[in-house]
């Protein structure tokens, strides 16, 4: 006899969906809109769609943290989600930008807090991590916490705040110079686990993310800019040298390493060819660039959806369901969401299994 197909409910799916979210894909979020601001000059909705795309992903990750903070807090005792996480809080210093004509004084509120949060990750980071330093535990990651903030001195002259970006500036490349160091010794003595390789990619954001930076805020000086590029571009076919072997891994987490990176990378030489006059061979240059980061960007977010998404059988306890699970399939447990939530969700299965008995009796 055949045994009957179970198949989740709309409730198990997507628990099952936002229990599988995990902390990088806040620097996915950062990619999207970010590459929807690489987009914009060629088609103005493009950085509508991938900014409205990377508050999805936020919103998931919040639901995340809302629903399983037990599995966020262990997340976070690992150096590398730790220090990616604040990818979240770039992404979201973005959108504020992106958004702030539609609600100037929200969008507002939203970057003030995104910053804020961002700098006190900064502390709390150095406060868990930096004090037991340990070269083995140090990753490309640790670029995203320390110079990442420099994305809001990119963002901040849509609130007018030029002056405050200048000194986060200051901060974000002063520690970029030190961390280049600190994480190059790294990658020389210690060999990277695979789940960790996608992580080399982030090598080639500091130095752009770094121009991009000083040119928003400050009165750009062209040799400067031009050094700067160099290096950058250096660091760039560094990184595409080492891809290729990274993208026959199998999916982890740290895809999401497959895309700021990279779109960083083609908006700083965008601002360098303008600050140059737009040459054509940097133009030629420039859509390449840009037509790579806008491929391998939606490569990685189609792994990313795929593992969120991908149906598949689920069990859930407290009366939720009884069936068996499949091999390798993970349990969803009611134990991880918080009492309340838990009795909400019993309610609603069970007023669901008594709409189903009232139909069938009449």
């Amino acid at each position: 006899m055949n045994e009957q197909k179970t198949y989740p409910t709309p409730l198990q799916y997507l628990a099952t969906s936002v229990k599988r979210v995990p902390i990088p894909i806040g620097a996915l979020a950062l990619g999207l809109v970010a590459l929807g601001g690489l987009l914009r000059p060629y088609w103005e909705p493009a950085a509508w769609i991938f900014g409205a795309m990377a508050a999805i992903l936020l919103l998931m990750l919040v639901a995340k943290t809302v629903f399983f903070p037990r599995m966020v807090r262990h997340d976070l005792g690992n150096s590398i989600f730790a220090s990616v996480a604040v990818g979240a809080f770039m992404a979201a210093m973005q959108i504020a930008a992106l958004f702030a004509p539609l609600a100037p004084q929200a969008m507002f509120v939203l970057w003030v807090v995104a910053v804020a949060a961002h700098a006190l990750w900064i502390a709390w980071f150095t406060w868990s991590f930096i004090r037991k330093f340990d070269l083995s535990q140090v990753f490309p990651t640790y670029f995203v916490c320390y110079v990442g903030i420099i994305v809001a001195s990119i963002t901040s002259p849509t609130f007018g705040l030029e002056a405050l970006g200048r000194g986060i500036w200051w901060f974000g490349f002063v520690a970029y110079m030190v961390l280049l160091v600190v994480v190059t010794l790294r990658y020389a003595k210690h060999e990277a686990p695979q789940p960790a390789k996608p992580l080399l990619c982030i090598y080639t954001a500091p130095m752009s993310l770094s121009l991009a930076g000083y040119c928003a805020v400050f009165d750009p000086n062209a040799h400067v800019a031009v050094l700067m590029e160099v290096l950058a571009q250096a660091f760039f076919v560094f990184v595409l040298i080492k891809l290729p072997p990274m993208l026959k891994l199998p999916f982890y987490p740290s895809y999401a390493a497959f895309t700021f990176p990279f779109v960083i990378t083609a908006s700083a030489l965008s601002k360098t060819a303008t600050l140059l006059g737009n040459p054509m061979w940097m133009g030629v240059l420039l859509a390449a660039e840009t037509a790579f980061a806008t491929a391998i960007v939606l490569y990685a977010t189609a792994r990313y959806l795929v593992f969120l998404f991908k149906p598949e059988r689920v069990a859930m306890a407290n009366d939720l369901g009884n069936t068996a699970l499949p091999a390798g399939t993970r349990d969803v447990s009611m134990r991880v969401f918080s009492p309340r939530i838990r009795r909400a969700l019993l309610v609603a299965v069970r007023m669901r299994k008594m709409a189903r008995r009232l139909r069938a009796r009449g």
